[in-house]
């Protein structure tokens, strides 16, 4: 039995992590949920955005699954939730997947998830304040073996590589490290500058399937990106650490549709399948049943059609039921109470 942290969080967060655990519960029982309080009304109640007892708790977890937070502007000191967990688990890789759930392919941007401009570290002096971009060898290092090692589970012979080398000097320092560790592990690299990639991502997004970047440019690729999926709320993510990882769909926590009932779940559904994958269960069979479903069910408003949230949870838990398949093939196979995983991949536990 794992045991995953569940994290709701607001907006809209509680409606799509129930809907991940049904899709989950619908593939393996093996699954035992331990939920936290995190956000703002956390930091209201103990100036914190989640407690020290609660993270010590969930350091002991296999897993998270993590809805979206709110994060307020009017609220002085006030950390951001997400941003917190990365830092305290350790969460230095950042992997979103942009689907095309109705061509079949999907591109993979790595992001570098604790360094940069959103390391945290800044300096206030009279009239100006200074956010330090922060990049580490061992930083750089790690996600651009991180990167090398998806392109090699997914039998792809190349990586693109997206920095501002000719004018960052930090771009400068991270791009010899990725360079030569391709090199080193025989796995190709096209470089792109980040202001015209922009373009180059919009226009033709299908030749690069793996993108490597450092944490803002990463950020905003991902968002921009997220026009090929067709709608934001259906773009999964997980955070990778060396003894955890948390899993969240990219969207916010949309206030504004928050109890309306027409989130878009499909995002935390797959999310809840990058999880499985991770722990050695079968997402897969996840990815196939929002692919059969989002080609003829009806869908939530953001992707243009009058689905509830409901709807589209049951649409996708009859598409797993309908394929009937061995339980052996969902799940894992336990000899002598030895775990032997029946799905090899980069990302398990």
């Amino acid at each position: 039995m794992h045991r995953v942290a569940l994290i709701k969080g607001d907006g809209i967060g509680p409606e799509v992590t129930e809907a991940a655990m049904e899709v989950i519960r619908a593939v393996t029982d093996r699954i035992n949920f331990v939920e936290f309080e995190g956000g703002t009304e956390v930091f209201r109640r103990f100036g914190v955005p989640i407690k020290d007892e609660d993270l010590e708790e969930i350091r002991k977890m296999d897993a998270v699954l993590f809805g979206a937070t709110t994060t307020p502007f009017d609220i002085p000191n006030y950390k951001s939730l997400i941003i917190t967990l990365r830092r305290e688990l350790g969460l230095y890789a950042n992997l979103r997947i942009i689907p095309d759930l109705w061509g079949d392919r999907e591109i993979y941007i790595v992001r570098e998830n604790s360094e940069g401009l959103y390391s945290g570290e800044y300096e206030v002096d009279d009239g100006r304040i200074v956010d330090f971009r922060v990049i580490t060898e061992n930083g750089a290092e790690r996600i651009a073996k991180f990167a090398i090692e998806l392109a090699k589970e997914r039998n792809l012979k190349e990586i693109t590589f997206v920095h501002k080398a000719n004018i960052l000097m930090g771009d400068r320092f991270f791009r010899r490290i990725v360079l030569g560790l391709a090199e080193r592990e025989g796995i190709g690299v096209r470089e792109r500058l980040i202001d015209s990639f922009t373009i180059e991502l919009v226009r033709n997004p299908w030749q690069h399937r793996i993108i490597l970047s450092e944490n803002l440019f990463g950020d905003i690729l991902s968002d921009l990106a997220s026009i090929h999926a067709r709608s934001i709320g259906i773009i999964p993510s997980g955070n990778y650490g060396t003894e955890i990882a948390l899993f969240e769909p990219i969207h916010g926590s949309a206030p504004d549709i928050a109890g309306k009932g027409i989130a878009n779940p499909i995002g935390a559904i797959l999310s809840g399948a990058m999880l499985l994958e991770y722990l050695g269960l079968n997402g897969r069979v996840i990815w196939d049943a929002v692919r059969d479903y989002v080609k003829e069910g009806n869908l939530t408003p953001d992707l243009g059609g009058n689905a509830m949230t409901v709807e589209v949870v049951n649409g996708i838990v009859s598409k797993i039921e309908e394929r009937e398949i061995d339980p052996i093939e969902w799940d894992e196979l336990w000899v002598d109470e030895i775990r032997i995983n029946t799905i090899p991949t980069l990302f398990m536990k």
